[in-house]
């Protein structure tokens, strides 16, 4: 296959024609994947237009949220970061039952906000798309949304490096389910300092930015953290000698 059609089999399985995002299958989404030259992928998720994307959420992650969800009795979920919200609309979908809110400070509308300064070089000149908010998405930041939708559950893709994982999980919430990657992309395991479980179901159906070998390699970790209204709450202190140490923010 050329390299014009597999970038193109991909888009179809990602966006309709009219630009609406969709959900494939893992496996359907997988073959694609592995079909695209290296870095084809960032490219398609970073610079196309009806961009920027991050996390590829499959039918069978979605599906996986909402049953998770539901064993942790939560039913008022809050997705802070959602940018265009199509995580949250999937998830309403799928989870009628479940009240979904999606909120997003505006941060990034501003392409320019999500780079390190060695990117703003490499894509000077070059039109990258800015995060566009869905039309439900409450333009809030993360704890004056919690403040107001008052959620069992937070829910988190892809957040950035540094502290909002933290303040999250003191927030006054019962759960914190993140969806991030490995590499220092988004939080780290220094946030494992507080108590939290991992999701390996949940990790073998989700997507990403990354996966451009899915069959030899996956990047997704799905943690799910205790937060500040839940009585297994704790952060560990951690200290110079502990395994965390070396992941400590320099």
């Amino acid at each position: 296959m050329s390299s014009s059609k597999a970038r193109h089999a991909v888009e179809r399985l990602l966006w309709t024609r009219s630009g609406e995002r969709r959900v494939p299958s893992t496996r359907e989404l997988d073959a694609a994947l592995t079909r695209l030259r290296r870095g084809e992928l960032f490219d398609l998720c970073e610079l196309d237009p009806r961009g920027p994307v991050y996390l590829l959420p499959t039918r069978e992650l979605v599906r996986g949220l909402a049953a998770r969800i539901r064993e942790l009795g939560a039913r008022r979920v809050l997705e802070v970061a959602a940018g265009d919200g199509f995580l949250s609309r999937e998830l309403r979908r799928v989870a009628p039952e479940l009240e979904v809110v999606a909120s997003d400070s505006g941060a990034w509308i501003d392409p320019r906000a999500r780079m390190n300064q060695r990117e703003r070089r490499r894509l000077r000149g070059v039109d990258v798309p800015g995060v566009r908010l869905g039309p439900e998405v409450l333009r809030l930041d993360a704890l004056a949304a919690i403040r107001r939708a008052r959620p069992d559950l937070l829910l988190a893709s892809w957040l950035p490096p540094g502290k909002l994982l933290g303040r999250l999980i003191r927030a006054p919430v019962r759960y914190v389910l993140e969806i991030g990657a490995k590499g220092g992309v988004t939080p780290g395991a220094w946030s494992w300092r507080y108590a939290h479980a991992f999701c390996e179901e949940l990790e073998e159906s989700a997507r990403c930015r990354l996966d451009e070998r899915p069959g030899r390699e996956l990047h997704s970790r799905v943690t799910l953290y205790f937060g500040a209204r839940h009585p297994d709450h704790a952060r560990e202190a951690v200290r110079r000698g502990d395994w965390l140490w070396q992941f400590r923010p320099r």
